[in-house]
């Protein structure tokens, strides 16, 4: 005998549910109550009771970044075709506001950390990053430059003086002689292939004479 039955909508259920207000009230105030430093006792307890669970947790990082990764691409996706950019302009203003930086800072030194020692310890981590690097990166980098000077050409249009404050202020937290090593082998490397450089510094100095002369003023 056929099932006659209607098959529900995909996600219907769900999307039920999550067009709830009471719904909607339970999830906003359970995901703004929590706070970064509720959750250290947590993973202490975690490492230091039973290392194979936190371990078996690493262990399954991966699929939890690609299903991360998924979920967020889907998301910028739908926000962009449902919302208009002045109204992701002021909700993303509020939420980047109550964002914790010092959580941040403590994420990026100890995976810093974590990184610096596997990389000393493991030949094998070396390998595999180089050869990722080297395949792969270079065309994500393209693209990332191209929207990174977008965005500075974007910013300096609206604010010339907003750019060179946020140079200084990375500036003042570089290490001098790593970053004087690092540039020293981008340049060479940027010398060794066929760029329109003398043109490209021509240009330089052009714009930086113009600016000045419109300082002057």
């Amino acid at each position: 005998m056929e099932n006659s039955a209607a098959m529900p909508a995909k996600g219907g259920v769900l999307k039920e549910v999550l067009s709830t207000p009471f719904v909607k009230d339970i999830i906003r105030s359970s995901l703004q109550s929590r706070k970064p430093d509720k959750s250290h006792p947590l993973v202490v307890a975690l490492i230091w009771q039973d290392p194979e669970v936190i371990l078996s947790i690493l262990g399954s990082i991966p699929a939890i970044v690609n299903s991360c990764v998924g979920a967020l691409g889907e998301t910028g996706k739908q926000l962009n075709e449902k919302f208009s950019p002045e109204l992701l302009r002021d909700y993303l203003g509020s939420i980047i506001n109550d964002i914790d930086t010092e959580e941040f800072k403590v994420l990026a030194d100890a995976y810093a950390t974590m990184m610096k020692n596997l990389w000393e310890v493991s030949p094998e981590l070396r390998e595999t990053i180089g050869k990722t690097i080297m395949q792969e990166a270079p065309p994500l980098i393209g693209e990332g430059i191209n929207a990174a000077t977008k965005f500075i050409n974007d910013v300096s249009k609206n604010d010339p003086r907003l750019v060179s404050k946020f140079v200084s202020d990375v500036v003042k937290n570089i290490d001098g002689e790593e970053f004087r090593d690092a540039t020293h082998t981008i340049v060479n490397a940027v010398l060794d292939q066929k760029l329109h450089l003398f043109s490209w510094t021509w240009q330089l100095l052009r714009k930086r004479m113009k600016q000045k002369k419109q300082n002057y003023r």
